[in-house]
């Protein structure tokens, strides 16, 4: 099977290491911004973020989109949020009805300018359809390239057939209809994951209690929005929720960025310091377009992530925004 995959930064490397793993005819393109990244890789150096070498897999630049994508059966896309309608307008020439297995997480603003799944508003963006599958559950991409044991759950239509391109080894994969629920959750664990570092910061590694409840409060919030999106209880109890949260909070930059701000410094200067060093903080973005899908469907009983959106975005302090805290499981 040829397998390209869309971007060359730590998961869209990784996915292209695991695909290679699997026998398949591998290539990996990177955008624009990840030309200086491939850099090294054309020689047979490691890769800069994910520190292995990307044997056997060809790698391509920006420049050449059309070749990466000529006869290709399956299309791992592993762009950031911010990329993805830029990147899948550049695709959508060359882009052959194939599944296309998403890494991505995040909401975009739809042409309603509300926020929505990414599956449905590339395709209403760059005016084709898409076959998206979503790629959920608790999968760091450092360890799915070293054969750490990895579950995730592929979502959509073309799940099973993207599971049979994929699982096997380290790698245990579950499929479900349910895309809904799963790119929700996935949209979501990062905003709840910097919270539940709040407490690192602010009380220090002395607070179990607190992130536990905080834990078992953003699996509550999780459900009521993503019923409010159509997706269902079970996805968020399952590895796309529990399972991505729980990762997610244990460590990462997530979790950095929530622990720095815990300890009093503003939100907004944090992620430029994260920014400047390379290290991007999905959850600094992920708590206000979170916020929005919720309010825009009416969804109100979220008091977690309404203390996060006053705290990073809001300038609330931490403090007495922690002790003002209400749990309502």
């Amino acid at each position: 099977m040829k397998v390209t995959v869309l971007g060359a930064g730590y998961m869209g490397s990784a996915m292209a290491t695991v695909a290679r793993m699997r026998g398949h005819e591998v290539t990996l393109w990177g955008t624009w911004l990840d030309d200086p990244m491939l850099e090294p890789c054309e020689r047979g150096e490691v890769h800069p973020r994910l520190k292995l070498t990307l044997d056997g897999i060809r790698l391509l630049r920006s420049a050449h989109l059309d070749r990466a994508l000529d006869g290709v059966d399956l299309v791992v896309h592993a762009v950031s949020s911010d990329g993805a309608v830029a990147v899948m307008t550049k695709a959508a020439p060359y882009l052959p009805d194939v599944p296309v297995l998403s890494v991505t997480k995040g909401f975009l603003e739809s042409s309603r300018g509300e926020m929505d799944r990414i599956d449905l508003v590339v395709p209403e963006r760059i005016g084709r359809r898409v076959r998206f599958v979503h790629a959920a559950g608790p999968a760091k991409a450092i360890e799915i390239a070293r054969r750490v044991l990895t579950l995730m759950q592929f979502a959509g239509a073309d799940a099973v057939a993207c599971k049979a391109a994929f699982a096997g080894g380290h790698l245990h994969v579950g499929t479900t209809d349910d895309i809904s629920g799963a790119e929700i959750c996935s949209a979501l664990k990062n905003a709840y994951a910097t919270g539940l570092g709040l407490w690192d910061g602010h009380v220090g590694k002395d607070a179990h209690d607190a992130r536990a409840a905080c834990f078992t409060q953003a699996i509550a919030e999780m459900r009521l929005v993503a019923r409010a999106g159509g997706g269902r209880d079970e996805t968020v109890h399952g590895a796309a929720g529990v399972g991505d949260l729980h990762v997610t909070a244990a460590g990462g930059r997530n979790r950095a960025f929530g622990e720095r701000v815990g300890r009093g410094k503003p939100a907004r200067e944090v992620a430029a310091e994260m920014a400047a060093a390379g290290e991007l903080t999905e959850g600094y973005a992920a708590i206000a377009t979170a916020w929005r899908y919720a309010r825009e469907r009416g969804v109100r009983d979220l008091p977690l992530l309404g203390a996060l959106h006053a705290i990073v975005w809001e300038g609330a302090g931490v403090p007495e925004t922690l002790a003002g805290l209400r749990l309502s499981v």
